[in-house]
């Protein structure tokens, strides 16, 4: 992801394009609704701070003020503290080490934005604790203050933090108080279902049985279709924190005879009621050296029966196999609609008796330009003729998903971003990232 930083006297207006992992720092900010529920976390590394932070990793604390009493009271804020590399990679390390080591500009600090509470009032000196450094985190939107402070002793708030998610390794599953994310066993980039919890606290299902198909119609030899057979996937490194669930997931397809490598890996984050998958294609070759037009990723799935009945709001071009068999340029005209400057985005969303499942995608302008994009599949039964598909999943009538053309792409690594929205209020105005600004006191 890549950062647009905006300097105003001692205060940093941080935002963020909804496109992909880079090789640069990121920085994640999303949005508070006028409920004050959000289906996406806050998050900033702490290089993005208006100054140099001097301390242990041990003294971070969040904190909120809360007056409805008639007096000032300090809560704790949840906080995770996730320590990244030059690459934008998650270190997956002991925590109770890492803790103890010094902050770094590099460590990513993800809380809840709707935890906020009210300003400290001009000139308070009040602190949670003995801290040299202090900062005020101000969401724009909402107009909801937390304190970051780097504490030297005890506190005067409660910091028990409580897992928002929890990752099941028996059971391969997620949970929140929202939703059950069950990962496939043998396939953790694919999921078996996602459940949501009713009023009545049944949990029940939304959407089964992904599937992942990639088509290849080769250059001077035949059509070649791999899917979750022939994919293979696993979760390398996990870590529970009181925010978010992490883990790294690798991808790898491997086509010996046409020396062709396609990998993907990624650091996926759970969180209360959304994750976020963000991804990076790896080609070693160009691709339209290769492959014909119409060869790329289906990625697909079962709505509920009542899924099905629901409202669903698509902002992605509907599939169309003339169109991507004219290539990357006729492709790039529709995909640029869906831009703005160098960041595109693409959103599917369903209402379920006002319940949230949505898939953001953001990716770079520079890959739609090449056709690289997400296209919504309706009926992947119905379009499998046309589209030579041929694989799990294609002959199951009722299954929609997203196909994504890779034709046009070149070598190199190609990076976008997953967000999954999942059990949610429904509020059709909200979007992702919303600003934050931060401050010293």
């Amino acid at each position: 992801m890549f950062i647009a930083n905006h300097c105003q006297d001692s205060r940093r207006t941080y935002s963020l394009a909804t496109v992909g992992l880079s090789r640069v720092l990121w920085l994640i900010l999303w949005v508070v609704s006028t409920t004050r529920v959000t289906a996406c976390p806050g998050a900033m590394f702490v290089g993005q701070l208006p100054v140099k932070v001097d301390g242990k990793r041990s003294g971070l604390r969040l904190f909120a003020v809360d007056t409805h009493t008639g007096r000032l009271v300090w809560r704790s804020i949840p906080l995770q503290l996730d320590p990244v590399d030059d690459h934008g990679r998650v270190v997956f390390t002991n925590e109770n080490i890492s803790l103890t080591d010094d902050v770094s500009d590099q460590d990513l600090l993800t809380f809840r934005a709707e935890d906020f509470g009210t300003k400290l009032t001009r000139g308070s000196k009040a602190r949670p604790c003995k801290s040299r450094q202090f900062f005020e985190l101000r969401h724009v939107r909402q107009e909801s203050f937390a304190y970051l402070a780097i504490c030297e002793g005890e506190s005067k708030a409660d910091l028990r933090d409580t897992g928002m998610v929890v990752f099941d390794d028996s059971q391969h599953q997620l949970q929140s108080k929202r939703y059950i994310y069950k990962f496939n066993s043998s396939n953790h980039m694919l999921f078996d279902s996602i459940k949501f919890r009713r009023e009545d606290g049944i949990w029940e299902d939304i959407a089964t049985d992904s599937r992942m198909l990639i088509t290849a119609d080769t250059k001077n030899f035949f059509t070649l279709h791999f899917d979750s057979r022939h994919i293979k996937s696993k979760l390398e490194e996990k870590r529970i924190g009181p925010v978010s669930s992490l883990a790294r997931l690798s991808f790898f397809l491997k086509v010996l005879f046409l020396k062709i490598k396609m990998s993907l890996a990624t650091d996926v984050g759970f969180f209360a009621d959304s994750g976020h998958i963000p991804m990076l294609l790896n080609l070693p070759v160009d691709a339209g050296t290769y492959l014909n037009q119409g060869s790329g990723i289906l990625y697909s799935w079962m709505l509920a029966p009542a899924v099905q009945r629901s409202h669903k709001d698509i902002r992605m071009p509907r599939l169309d196999s003339e169109l991507i068999k004219r290539g990357k340029k006729n492709l790039s005209e529709v995909g640029l609609k869906f831009c703005r400057g160098s960041s595109c985005l693409y959103r599917y969303n369903v209402n379920l008796m006002g319940q949230l499942l949505a898939m953001d995608i953001g990716i770079e302008r520079r890959l739609v330009e090449k056709g690289f994009f997400p296209f919504y599949v309706d009926d992947v039964h119905a379009a499998r003729d046309s589209m030579n598909w041929d694989g799990e999943g294609a002959d199951t009538p009722g299954r929609s998903g997203m196909y994504f053309e890779v034709s046009g792409l070149s070598k190199g690594e190609h990076p976008w971003d997953f967000w999954l929205r999942l059990g949610a209020p429904v509020n059709q105005g909200e979007t992702c990232p919303e600003a934050i600004t931060v401050q010293g006191l």
